[in-house]
Order: structure tokens, then sequence, then C-alpha cells
């Protein structure tokens, strides 16, 4: 007996209106997919009221799937491609704000944040070594003055001129930061550097939390022979003060430092104090600056993660301002001494 929907197939399944059919549904019949794709399409669906929306949203939230049903939607998406891969433009620009606006803020679990660390591993950023289109230069192509108006920090810190003999294709030369460089302001030379080097300077020096780090460096030898590279402001004004006289050497050694370090974790079994995860950072309890001959006691140190040395840490007497402005105050009175 043939299926009664007419695909062809052998019935295999009797319904209750005394009908065979080859499938245990009539919906799964080939025939019958075919005729109510062939009536939906050109359809508009009919969308839910505001209302209704806003019923299913909360009948959903904070509803956890089963651990069955995560694997089982793992396995139905094994494979298949995403409805938006290699698609540019399928959002206007006022749904990415609102996009943006929903995610800004929002932040991640550690288990989160460590799945997307593995999956991260060891895979290149998207336009790494990517060449900049001419549309886009286009875009970032600024003259001096614009870049004296909108950027007046950088404009102070670097010093800038047009091309000699190319003044009408506005291509701006700037000193490469190593000093025994012959393009540095030193030895009065220029070079042409990369848009994406030069924004990213402007960035670290306009932002409010920026470093100012990020020079301007003619070539990879000019940035890994230069003294400055890699260092933090902070770190380069405390080595002037201490040339200067105004604060004493270090107080240990990196590898003193490293075995301190290695015994506070050793006295608490590896783990943070506050959350019990592994250990990152050794705290000192009472801080290096007021209390330099404990810095190397191990009595004198906590383990803890990073999060909660930020959030513990650093509180109260023991915040960055407070120690900060003891520094500055020692200074100060060194200096009135001299005088």
């Amino acid at each position: 007996m043939l299926c009664y929907y007419g695909c062809g197939k052998e019935a295999k399944h009797k319904f209750k209106n005394g009908k065979w059919c080859c499938s245990k549904y009539w919906q799964s019949c080939e025939s019958m997919k075919l005729i109510n794709s062939k009536a939906q399409t050109g359809r508009v669906g009919r969308s839910c009221s505001e209302e209704t929306k806003l019923k299913i949203s909360k009948a959903n939230k904070g509803k956890i799937r089963s651990e069955e049903v995560r694997i089982n939607i793992g396995k139905s998406s094994k494979g298949r491609i995403p409805w938006n891969k290699g698609k540019t433009g399928i959002y206007s620009k006022k749904t990415l704000w609102e996009i943006g606006k929903a995610n800004r803020g929002k932040e991640f679990s550690k288990e989160r944040r460590k799945n997307i660390a593995k999956a991260s591993t060891g895979r290149l950023p998207w336009n790494k070594n990517k060449p900049i289109s001419e549309k886009i230069k286009n875009k970032l192509k600024l003259s001096i003055l614009q870049i004296e108006e909108r950027y007046p920090i950088f404009t102070k810190v670097e010093e800038m001129r047009y091309k000699p003999g190319n003044e009408n294709e506005k291509i701006i030369q700037f000193h490469c930061k190593n000093h025994n460089c012959e393009n540095s302001k030193e030895k009065n030379g220029w070079f042409i550097p990369e848009y994406k080097i030069i924004y990213e300077r402007i960035r670290q020096l306009e932002s409010i939390d920026g470093n100012g780090g990020c020079y301007l460096y003619c070539s990879e030898n000019c940035k890994n022979t230069c003294s400055l590279y890699g260092k933090h402001v902070s770190q380069l004004i405390k080595e002037d003060q201490i040339k200067a006289g105004y604060l004493e050497e270090p107080w240990y050694t990196s590898q003193e430092y490293q075995i301190w370090r290695s015994k506070v974790f050793e006295l608490d079994d590896n783990k943070c104090v506050y959350c019990g995860e592994l250990s990152t950072t050794a705290h000192h309890i009472l801080p290096q600056k007021t209390h330099p001959e404990l810095s190397l006691d191990p009595e004198n140190g906590l383990s803890c993660c990073v999060d909660c040395h930020f959030k513990y840490g650093h509180k109260g007497e023991c915040s960055t301002g407070n120690l900060s402005k003891l520094v500055c105050e020692r200074i100060f009175r060194i200096k009135r001494k001299e005088k």
C-alpha cells in the first residue's frame, strides 16, 4: 500500500481517520512538506502585540535550560552556518547603537571570561596585517590645522610638519622617539609613520586614563632599543625622582620579590584568602611606602586573586591615592630641607 498523501513511498502507519502514511506524522511526509512550503512562500507572518511580547519575555526571564536540553541544542546546531555569516550592513546604525547601549557596563562571570580566553587563544585579530584601504586612509587623513584644533595635547607633545615638496598631498612627518635614531628630534630627522600608530598615540595622550605611551618609532629596531619603550609613565617618573634624590632606591630587587611572593603563596596554600580562588597576587598588609622594613616579611603578605586585590587591598588608608600623597609629602619635605 502506498502513502495516501502522494509521495509514492510505502505506507507504514495508520491514523485514526483510516488513512495510511509513510511517516509517523502526516506533517513529516515529503509531499505534505512541499505543499506547506509553497503555501508559506511570500506570506508575511503576523507579529505579536507589544503586550504579548512583554508576557513572553516575563515568562522566559530567568529560565535555565537543563543540561540535556543544552546538549541537544548543541548537537542540532553543530555544522550549521549562521544566517548572518559573511553579511555586512544587516543592522541599521540605530539598531547597532541600541545593542551597544544594552551591552554597556555588562560584566561577565569568571567562568565565562575563562571560556572566552580559551576560545581566543592563538586566534589572530581580524584586522591583523590587513592593509588599510584608500577610502579609510582618506577618512583618517587630517591636515595639521585640523589636528591642532582637535587634539591640543598631542599638538603640544609631538612636533609635525608637511613633507618638503609635497605640501599639496598633506603628508605629515614626525620625529622618532629613539634619540639615537637618525629620524629623531635630537638629530633633526623626520619620518612618515602609519596612520594607525599616529591615532593610537593620539588616543593615549588625549584620553583621561591614558598613560601617554605608544610612542612614534620609525622601525622595530628603534622601538626595541629605546629606553622608554614598555615603561609606564608612573615608572618613568619614579626613576627620575630616584635619580634626583627625592626617593630612596627600590626596597628590593625583582628576584627578592619573587622569593617573597612564593613564600606568601605557600603560607596561604596558593589560594585567595578572600574568595578561595587560585592566588595570582601577593598583597602587602602594611604598605611598602609606609613600612619599607617589612617589604620582604612573608607574614606581612596575603595571597589573593586580581579581582580581590583591587576590591579589598586598595581601600581606605591603603588606597593608591592616599599612598601617593604620602610620597608627595615626603618629596616636599626633602626639598624644603635642602633650601
